[in-house]
């Protein structure tokens, strides 16, 4: 027979199950940046979440290097590094990875990926490891994660996709660069890629090709973002100098496309670019730079070496290199044998 102390002290236990789960829930909560840091020893990274005024506050360990993250609702989902198979889907209340996703067999993720306005639908470029040609992965996200089948895109390499503040078109930077896992991070098409960028309208399922423009040329075109007034700011990689113009920053408007002179201040390499209103924020691990731009005029440089993430969190732009991140006036170190890698992400719970 159960007596009064064994209701007490199932009580007890109840309890404390209740304030490791509200435990859980609060570094989540006092979250508003993730960076990714990855192993040295073992290659797998970690999800690490600081709060605004830069406070580590708790961090995901998983079993793949990550590289880009997306949010639908209270999901993070976090994306490997080109050529990883598999995403992760963290929920933010509990921090708990709810399910981890493998791409069909054949195919890869390029490290990014979007969601849908309503957080159901999540769109991930991939590759087709037959035909070396891009792809746009479809999945229901309103439950357990389901494959909905994929958009095939006008050539190779898509990397950085990302959604119109207001309705549910996507923009795909295509990279042009045809790649298999066997022969390494190689360019097949080394000397004859081109670049693009398209327009997805998930609503119509409707494809755009944006076009290709002159100084493109050699650049692989990767990362982007959307600044207040809709502009498009545009970085690429220069892969085939012979070709290239050797200034890889752009910015989209409906009047076209227009290449910033950024000098030597990216040595031909943006690794990520972000928006603060009508800022743009980008950086280069290349040049170890940092540079803030406003209508397409740079405001600000500053030096950070291995400069490769950036994200805007309550105003304040927070950079990372490979083994410091900023925020602020702040400065946190990497974990010891980890390294930030390229990418950020601002929370919004």
């Amino acid at each position: 027979m159960e007596t009064r102390r064994d209701v007490l002290r199932g009580l007890a236990v109840g309890l404390g199950v209740l304030a490791c789960g509200r435990a859980l829930g609060q570094p989540a909560d006092e979250a508003a940046y993730v960076g990714i840091e990855t192993s040295a020893r073992t290659g797998h990274s970690e999800a690490s979440f600081f709060s605004a005024s830069g406070a580590r506050t708790a961090s995901v360990p998983l079993d793949f290097r990550a590289h880009g993250m997306a949010q639908g609702g209270r999901t993070l989902i976090v994306f490997p590094r080109r050529p990883g198979t598999m995403f992760a889907a963290v929920d933010l209340g509990t921090l708990e990875i709810r399910a981890t996703v493998h791409a069909p067999e054949g195919r890869h993720f390029y490290g990014h990926g979007a969601v849908s306005s309503d957080g159901k639908t999540l769109l991930a470029p991939e590759n087709d490891l037959e035909s070396l040609q891009g792809h746009l992965a479809l999945y229901d996200m309103s439950a357990s994660p389901r494959r909905l089948g994929s958009v095939p895109l006008p050539g190779a390499g898509p990397h950085e996709i990302i959604r119109e503040a207001q309705r549910d078109v996507f923009y795909v930077a295509l990279g042009g660069l045809e790649t298999h896992p066997d022969y390494g991070r190689l360019a097949l098409n080394r000397d004859s890629f081109r670049s693009r960028i398209l327009a997805y309208d998930l609503g119509r399922d409707r494809l755009s090709d944006m076009g290709s423009w002159a100084g493109t040329e050699g650049i692989s075109l990767r990362h982007m973002a959307q600044d207040a007034d809709g502009v498009i700011y545009v970085g690429g990689q220069v892969v085939d100098a012979r070709r290239a113009s050797g200034d890889v920053l752009w910015r989209l408007t409906g009047g076209g496309a227009e290449m910033l002179q950024t000098g030597r201040l990216l040595s031909g390499y943006v690794s990520s670019v972000a928006t603060r209103g009508r800022e743009a924020l980008v950086t280069s691990k290349t040049s170890g730079r940092c540079v803030v731009l406003r209508d397409g005029k740079i405001l600000e440089a500053r030096a950070l070496e291995g400069a490769s993430a950036v994200a805007s969190v309550a105003g304040k732009a927070i950079w990372s290199g490979f083994t410091s991140l900023s925020l602020g006036t702040r400065t946190e170190l990497a974990k010891p044998g980890h390294e930030f890698d390229n990418h950020g992400f601002s929370v919004r719970l």
